[in-house]
């Protein structure tokens, strides 16, 4: 899933996290992801938190001891470049994103 999200392949993500939901209804039980990639568990972090928060559900203890990205990501192409979409995203984000320098509009996900 946090690659899926590294390539903004939103659809992809959306099934991807709708399968994972199915299967495993309790966020708090999501093991840590076995990869060595750094912003691919940065990723899963800000997602499973996201999805945490969105159940009301806690989030696992693996979560707090993932960083951040080391520079802003835009899960929107457009949030690149200044204007409407990046302002919106900087200024929206759901928490779980924008403490590991991830940036979305505060919906992002929300249909899931």
């Amino acid at each position: 899933m946090g690659e899926a999200l590294l390539r903004r392949d939103d659809l992809h993500l959306r099934l991807l996290m709708q399968a994972w939901m199915q299967t495993n209804p309790n966020v708090a039980e999501f093991s840590r992801p076995t990869t060595h990639d750094s912003s691919v568990l940065a990723a899963a972090a800000a997602l499973t938190e996201l999805l945490a928060l969105q159940l009301g559900q806690a989030a696992p203890d693996w979560t707090s001891d993932v960083g951040g990205l080391p520079q802003p990501f835009f899960v929107m192409k457009l949030g690149e470049r200044p204007g409407f979409t990046r302002d919106l995203c900087l200024a929206k984000a759901p928490e779980p994103f924008r403490q590991r320098n991830i940036f979305a509009p505060a919906n992002f996900l929300s249909m899931v």
